[in-house]
């Protein structure tokens, strides 16, 4: 088992070294330990909110702000689903990095999608060698904020809680919007739960890089079953992602399927070995 954690501790070894920097700083041990939740804070929400996280985070749970996940779907690249798996590290209201290997033998990309403290940046190769995709920028930074917003959301419920700032306003019974604190930005997600506390749907104005000109687009997902993390916080399991969402064109703007494999707290194992 220690090697097990050894090894998951070590970024993927097909990470860009702008990537593994960037995964090594959102992975830096926090300053202090984080709060426990206290379901008291949740009295003043919306009636949403309220059923998302008092179903999502067990009480006195740590509030902490850093996860690693484990994810296998497929993407749609020029029209074609490509299979992918991918690994994951988020650090709510700072950044991510999202280290996947899309295709097969025949066409098989890797590289890194990520959002740090110097910045965002993207870069994928051909078999490892060949430039495909790269960017970095404004507007990349811009678009990586939006989402690192939704992913927010949809795995780490701790930093939906009012005792990490995060802001509610009530639309509806079942619907709400979140402002959170995006990497400096401030972005307001539209949250969609059920009757029973699960997260079924997210959107947001997120700026689409790709555009001509880039623009604020609608951007987000749905989420078809949950899943437990080690320390019994209920998660998004599985959804489907993609721009034009809640529009006329959503089918058509779905490029991503996932389902989380693996989901674990660095910070709190290496607090609590």
């Amino acid at each position: 088992m220690e090697v097990i954690d050894r090894q998951r501790r070590a970024a993927p070894q097909t990470l860009p070294g702008f990537a593994a920097t960037t995964w090594a700083a959102l992975r830096s041990p926090p300053d202090a330990t984080p709060d426990r939740f206290d379901p008291a804070t949740l009295d003043e929400l919306p009636l949403p909110a309220r059923r998302l996280l008092a179903r999502a985070v067990p009480p006195g749970s740590l509030l902490t702000t850093l996860l690693e996940i484990d994810m296998e779907g497929d993407i749609k690249l020029a029209g074609r689903w490509f299979p992918f798996t991918a690994r994951q590290v988020l650090r709510a209201g700072t950044g991510f990095v999202w280290a996947p290997q899309v295709g097969g033998r025949v066409l098989r990309f890797t590289g890194a999608d990520a959002l740090g403290p110097d910045g965002a940046r993207i870069e994928f190769r051909l078999h490892g060698r060949i430039p495909v995709v790269r960017g970095s920028g404004e507007d990349v930074r811009r678009s990586a904020q939006g989402r690192l917003a939704a992913e927010t959301v949809a795995w780490m419920p701790q930093a939906l809680t009012p005792q990490a700032s995060a802001r509610w306003a009530s639309i509806d019974d079942h619907r709400a919007v979140v402002t959170l604190d995006a990497a400096g930005t401030d972005i307001d997600v539209d949250v969609t739960v059920d009757e029973h506390g699960r997260l079924v749907r997210l959107g947001l104005q997120r700026w689409n890089d790709s555009a001509s000109p880039p623009a604020l687009a609608p951007f987000g997902g749905s989420v078809d079953a949950t899943m437990s993390t080690p320390t019994g916080v209920g998660i998004a399991g599985s959804g489907t992602v993609g721009w034009d969402w809640d529009t006329t064109r959503e089918a058509d703007g779905t490029f991503f399927r996932y389902r989380i494999t693996d989901a674990r707290y660095p910070s709190i194992r290496e607090e609590h070995p």
